[in-house]
C-alpha cells in the first residue's frame, strides 16, 4: 500500500508484476534551460575562451575553436535538461510543484507516525498549499500557450493539449518502418531507412528524360556564365560589419540548433571582442569562398505528417537543424541580396511572396478584381492554378547559378552561393541515434535562411514569355494564370498558349509541374461545355468547381458560399473548445478564453475579409451568429445580452469587415506599396 493518498481518502494500493519485458527505451538530447542564466558571468567567461582562439587557423579549425570557447562558457552557467525519452504527463508541471509536494508528503508521513493535532495542522496547511500551488501552475501555463494561438494554430493541436493538461497520457516514438519486405526495428534502422527516404527525395533520377534534354540544352546555352566568375569590389561584396550582426542577433528566435549546440542567444550574449573574432570567422568565409563543413550538415528529425500511417518512411515530414552560427551568416547575406534584387527591380512585379510589404492578399485581390469585372461586363474568367512537384527538394542547383550571374551578382556573393549548395549532408536523428551522413544532390537546404529568396530567383521568370492580356500572379510557388473575354473558345485558346509557354519554361529550368494537383476554374455565370479543356504536358487538366487559393475558397460564381460555410465549420469546432474549457479549473478565466478567441476565431475571420466582404448579407450574417455564440461564451453572458454589449466586453471588436482593422491594415499595404503592387499592376 502506497502512503501517498494525492488529496484523497483513500490510500491506493501498487500491485507489480514481475514479468521480463525487452523493451528498447528511447532517449533525447539534452536541451540548455535559459531560464536562469546569468549573462554577465557567460559574457567574461566567453571573453576568457574567445582569447585561446587562434585566428590564422583554417576556416573549419577555426569554427571548431569557436564553437568549443562558446560550449565551454555555456557549460559553466547554462543547465541542460536530460530527456529519458518520455514527455510528462502534465506540461504544467514545475520545480516548485514537485518541492511543495515531497513537503506535504514529508508531513504526512509525519502525520502516520504521530497521530497528533499539530501535525494534522501542519499537513492539512501543506496540503492546502500544493492545491494552490498546481492550480496556479495550470493557469500560467495555459495563459501562455493561449498567446501563442494563432490563426495558423491547428484545431487539433489545441485539443492535444487540453487532453495533456487533463492528464490524458498518448505513447510518442516511432513505429516499426516498413518498405516492401524491408522493416526496420531498432533506431538506427529506423535512422537510415528514413534517411534514404529523404534522400530520394531530392535524387536526379526523379527528372524525366525530356526534363535532362532541358537541363543540358540550358547549361551548354548558358556555359560562359558560369565559367567566368569575376571578382568585383561594389557593396554586395564588402566584407561583413560588426553592426550587421547585431541587425540580425536582435531578430533572433529561440529555436532547436543543430549539431553543434551552439545557440542565438549565446551569439547575442557574447563580449564586443568575441564579436569581432565571430565576424572575422564571417569575413574569412567571404574572402575564400569556401564554407566549413559542419555548416552544410543537417540534423534531420522526422515527424510523421497528421493522419499518415506511421510505418511509411513516405509519410514522414523532415525538419532539419544546421548550426545556428552559419544562420547568422545566412540572415545577413539575406539581408545584402534582398536589398540588390529589390532596389534594382530584378523581382517579377507578380511575385508577392517572401517580399516586403506583399503578402497573400495581392494574388487573391488581383484575382477577385478581374472576376467583379468580368461578372459587371456578363464576360467569362478562364484561370489555372499551378502546383509544382517538389518545388523546394528538386530545385536545379545550376539552374540557379546560371540565373544568380544573369543578374549580375558576381565575386565573393556567387562564391558563397556556390559553396553554400554544393556538397550538403544529412544526418536523421532518432533520440539519440544518428543515421549515417548521406548527400544531398538537389535542390535548396531545408529550414535555411537564404533559400526562400534563392528559390523566387529561380522561379521569378516562370510567366515572363507569355502575351500581354493574360493575368499572373505568384506566391512563393503558388502560380495562377487567368484570362478574361466573352468567347470561352477564344479565351481557352489563348490560355492553352500560355501553359505551353511555363511547360517549356519547366522543361528548360528543371522543374514539373503536378497534372493532378493542377487545376482549372471558369468564372462564370453561364453554363459552359464540360467537354472544353485545358492540357498540361499533354494531358487534361481538371476542372473544378471551387478551390482553395491561398487559403480562400473559390466558387464558380464567386459567391463566397464555400468559403463562408468553411469559416463557420471551423468556428464551431473553436466553439466546442471553448465550452470544453469553461467546465474546467485553469482554462475558465476570461483572459485565457479571450485569447483562444482572438488567436482562433478572430484571426480566421479577419484571413482574407477584404476579399470575401463581398458576398450577400444573408452569408455573412452566419459568421456574425457564430461570433455571437463565441462571445457569448467567453463571457459567461445570457442569450439575450446585446451583442455590442458583448463586444465592449471582449475588447471591443467588430464583427463585420468595413468596421474593422484588417481593411485598414491592406488599404495601407497597398497603398503603400504604390506602383509596385502586385494588384495594381496585375490588373
Amino acid at each position: 500500500m502506497k502512503l501517498m493518498t494525492i488529496g484523497s481518502d483513500h490510500y491506493p494500493i501498487k500491485i507489480e508484476v514481475r514479468l521480463t519485458i525487452e523493451r528498447q527505451v528511447t532517449g533525447g538530447v539534452k536541451r540548455w534551460c535559459f531560464s536562469e542564466v546569468n549573462w554577465d558571468v557567460f559574457k567574461v567567461l566567453s571573453e576568457q575562451e574567445f582569447q585561446k582562439v587562434d585566428m590564422n587557423v583554417a576556416v573549419d579549425d577555426l569554427n571548431d575553436s569557436i564553437c568549443r570557447a562558446i560550449l565551454v562558457a555555456a557549460s559553466r552557467v547554462i543547465k541542460r535538461k536530460g530527456s529519458s525519452g518520455k514527455r510528462k504527463i502534465v506540461p504544467w508541471w514545475t520545480t516548485e510543484c514537485d518541492k511543495v509536494i515531497k513537503c506535504r508528503n514529508k508531513a504526512f508521513k509525519k502525520l502516520k507516525g504521530n497521530l497528533s493535532y499539530q501535525n494534522l495542522v501542519e499537513f492539512k496547511q501543506l496540503q492546502a498549499k500544493v492545491r494552490r500551488m498546481i492550480k496556479s501552475a495550470k493557469r500560467d501555463f495555459w495563459r501562455g500557450f493561449c498567446n501563442s494561438v494563432g490563426r495558423e494554430t491547428k484545431i487539433h493541436s489545441v485539443w492535444a493539449m487540453i487532453r495533456r493538461m487533463n492528464g490524458l497520457k498518448r505513447e510518442y516514438g516511432y513505429p516499426i518502418l516498413k518498405i516492401d519486405e524491408v522493416t526496420a526495428v531498432k533506431d538506427e534502422e529506423k535512422a537510415n531507412m528514413l534517411a534514404k527516404a529523404f534522400v530520394e527525395i531530392h535524387s536526379t533520377g526523379n527528372v524525366s528524360e525530356e526534363g535532362r534534354r532541358g537541363k543540358d540544352r540550358t547549361i551548354m546555352e548558358n556555359r560562359d556564365l558560369l565559367d567566368m566568375v569575376e571578382d568585383t569590389d561594389d557593396l554586395l561584396n564588402i566584407p561583413f560589419t560588426k553592426s550587421e550582426l547585431h541587425r540580425v542577433l536582435r531578430k533572433y528566435k529561440l529555436t532547436q540548433p543543430g549539431k553543434d549546440q551552439v545557440c542565438y542567444i549565446m551569439l547575442d550574449h557574447l563580449s564586443e571582442s568575441a564579436k569581432e573574432q565571430l565576424v572575422g570567422l564571417y569575413n574569412r568565409v567571404w574572402e575564400g569562398g569556401m564554407l566549413p563543413q559542419s555548416w552544410k550538415e543537417a540534423v534531420v528529425v522526422p515527424i510523421c505528417k497528421p493522419g499518415r500511417d506511421g510505418t511509411k518512411p513516405g509519410n514522414y515530414r523532415p525538419i532539419a537543424l544546421t548550426s545556428h552560427i552559419c544562420k547568422v551568416m545566412e540572415s545577413m547575406i539575406n539581408e545584402r541580396l534582398m536589398y540588390y534584387v529589390e532596389s534594382r527591380g530584378f523581382i517579377s512585379k507578380y511575385q508577392s511572396g517572401f517580399r516586403r510589404g506583399r503578402c497573400t492578399m495581392d494574388p487573391i485581390l488581383c484575382l477577385e478584381h478581374e472576376i467583379r469585372r468580368a461578372q459587371i461586363n456578363k464576360q467569362c474568367v478562364v484561370a489555372v492554378f499551378f502546383d509544382l512537384e517538389k518545388a523546394y527538394d528538386m530545385l536545379w542547383r545550376d539552374g540557379l547559378l546560371i540565373k544568380i550571374r544573369k543578374l549580375g551578382i558576381t565575386g565573393r556573393m556567387y562564391r558563397w552561393i556556390l559553396d553554400f549548395l554544393k556538397g550538403r549532408q544529412i544526418q536523421v536523428r532518432i533520440g539519440k541515434t544518428y543515421s549515417e551522413r548521406f548527400s544531398v544532390e538537389n535542390g535548396t537546404p531545408q529550414g535555411s535562411i537564404v533559400s526562400p529568396l534563392l528559390f523566387s530567383i529561380m522561379i521569378n521568370d516562370v510567366f515572363n514569355d507569355i502575351e500581354g492580356g493574360v493575368g499572373c500572379s505568384l506566391f512563393a510557388d503558388d502560380g495562377a494564370l487567368w484570362r478574361r473575354g466573352r468567347n470561352v473558345g477564344f479565351i481557352v485558346k489563348k490560355l492553352q498558349e500560355a501553359v505551353g509557354k511555363v511547360e517549356e519554361w519547366s522543361y528548360r529550368w528543371g522543374f514539373k509541374f503536378s497534372v493532378d494537383k493542377t487545376k482549372t476554374m471558369f468564372f462564370t455565370r453561364k453554363r459552359v461545355n464540360e467537354e472544353i479543356k485545358l492540357k498540361l504536358y499533354g494531358i487534361g487538366l481538371e476542372r473544378v468547381r471551387k478551390f482553395k487559393f491561398l487559403g480562400l475558397w473559390l466558387d464558380e460564381r464567386l459567391t463566397w458560399g464555400a468559403h463562408v460555410q468553411e469559416l463557420v465549420d471551423k468556428c464551431k469546432k473553436v466553439l466546442n473548445i471553448l465550452r470544453c474549457l469553461v467546465g474546467t479549473d485553469w482554462g475558465a478565466d476570461r483572459e485565457s478564453l479571450r485569447a483562444i478567441y482572438t488567436g482562433l476565431v478572430r484571426s480566421t475571420l479577419d484571413y482574407g475579409c477584404v476579399a470575401y466582404n463581398s458576398a450577400a448579407d444573408t452569408s455573412l450574417s452566419k459568421l456574425d451568429l457564430i461570433q455571437y455564440q463565441v462571445l457569448r461564451l467567453c463571457t459567461g453572458a445570457f442569450r439575450t445580452t446585446p451583442t455590442v454589449a458583448l463586444q465592449v466586453e471582449m475588447g471591443g471588436n467588430a464583427t463585420r469587415v468595413e468596421e474593422g482593422p484588417a481593411y485598414i491594415d491592406i488599404l495601407g499595404k497597398l497603398t503603400g506599396s504604390g506602383a509596385g503592387s502586385s494588384y495594381i499592376r496585375c490588373t
